[in-house]
Order: structure tokens, then sequence, then C-alpha cells
């Protein structure tokens, strides 16, 4: 096997999944959102080696260096009559299933999800998850964005870290890929209750007080869990309980 397998994994991915490479993209999100408009199908996968122009949550830049992270958008196409309300389904699917990866390399209580869209090892970010979407009345379009650190954290993010640096052996990414895949197929499968208790189960700092920095104004809070739609379930110091979407939680 070659020292890194990631090229030809993308291009032999199993069925239903179908690999596009690239060495050099600016953002493999620019690049799906180009193939959903040409009509690629549903389970389209973008796997770039470096981007120039990776932007994480609030479009801050996500710039990893070449060869040293699994960069990725995935495309999901479903049929719908009535407007979508569960396109948070997605990223909670791609969240547990890197979760699931990382439990399989080295089971660890380190590694969970911080909302609303990271993945991390202890206080470090070790992966963001971006997704977007448009309904036209008829279909639901998901884009989502996985950057996983594998091998060296993006310069200039002092609170990101890396695979590597917790699983102390040698990381592919090629296999990396397969094996995200083929967890995210298998929980594809579950029903929205299953998914969305396997990932609040999974939620950073859960019952535990920390900073709610919202809409300009930080407060400390106890995380007490989420909805369906993704929003945080918080409490306040003055007892009481109130939801968040825009948020970002500060240690």
């Amino acid at each position: 096997m070659p020292a890194d397998s990631l090229a030809e994994a993308v291009r032999g991915l199993p069925a239903p999944w179908r690999g596009n490479y690239f060495a050099v993209v600016d953002s493999t999100q620019d690049v799906a959102r180009a193939a959903a408009q040409d009509a690629a199908p549903t389970r389209s996968v973008f796997v770039a080696d470096y981007q120039r122009a990776g932007r994480g949550r609030a479009r801050r830049d996500w710039l990893a260096p070449a060869g040293a992270a699994l960069l990725m958008s995935m495309l999901f196409r479903e049929r719908l009559e009535t407007p979508p309300i569960r396109p948070w389904r997605y990223t909670s699917l791609v969240s547990v299933a890197l979760l699931q990866v990382i439990d399989q390399l080295q089971p660890s209580p380190m590694a969970a999800i911080k909302w609303p869209n990271d993945v991390v090892l202890g206080e470090g970010k070790v992966a963001g998850v971006l997704a977007e979407t448009r309904w036209d009345g008829r279909e639901l379009q998901v884009i989502v964005g996985l950057g996983l650190n594998v091998s060296a954290a993006p310069d200039g993010i002092s609170d990101a870290t890396f695979l590597r640096a917790a699983i102390d052996r040698p990381l592919d990414r090629g296999d990396l890929l397969l094996t995200f895949l083929s967890h995210l197929e298998a929980l594809s499968s579950e029903a929205d209750g299953v998914v969305h208790e396997l990932w609040e189960s999974r939620l950073w700092r859960r019952g535990q007080r920390l900073r709610l920095l919202d809409r300009g104004v930080e407060e400390d809070v106890v995380v007490l869990g989420a909805l369906r739609d993704g929003s945080l379930r918080v409490r306040g110091r003055d007892g009481q309980d109130r939801i968040t979407t825009t948020g970002e939680l500060l240690a």
C-alpha cells in the first residue's frame, strides 16, 4: 500500500458512494455546490489533498497543510413533498460516524461533539462539520463538509489538535475515509430519534457550567442538551432554561 492511499481510496469507493479526488481546490464545498447544480447524484463525495481557501463556521479560515488532513464534502439528496424539518440529521450523522472512527482507533472518553459542529479530543478541535441546505419544493439538497486534522493542525488556530497526536501510530487517510463512510452508511438507516440520542450522548461538557457567547453577550450557563433541530438547551445563572441556535460555547 502506498504511504498515503487517499487518492486510490477516493477513486475506488464502494457503492453507493461516488468519489471525486482533487489534488488542490479552493474549497470542497465550492466544488460540491457546483456539482450539485450540474445534477451530481446523491452520495457524491468530493475529496481534496489541499484546500487553498478552506472555511469553518462563521467563515473562519481552516487551512491545513497539504497531505495533513482529510478534507471532503458530501452531497445528499432527499425527495420531499413538504418543507424539510430535519437537515440537522446529516451533520449529526457525520459527527457521530467520525466519533465511531476515533473510538475504533482508540476508545477515548475525550472524543466529543462541541456544539454546534466541532469534534474535539480533550479540549482541542480535531474536526469541523459544516452543512448547507437547499429545498426547491420537491427535493432537499444537503452538502456536508468535513475537515479532519490527521497529522497536523491548521496554522493559526490555537485550540486545534490532530488525530495523530492522540493515536500514537501512523494513520492513512484513505483507510480513515473508507472506515468513516462505512460507519456513515450504517448510521444512515437509523431513525431520527436514534441518531439524535447518539449525537446528544457525546455532547461536550454536558451538565457542566461553561461560558456562552451569543450575539455579542457572554454569560455563564449549564449545558443541558440539544433538541432534534440541533439547537442547544442551556440554563442561565437565573435558573431559567432557554434555547440558542446562534451561540458559541467557551471553556
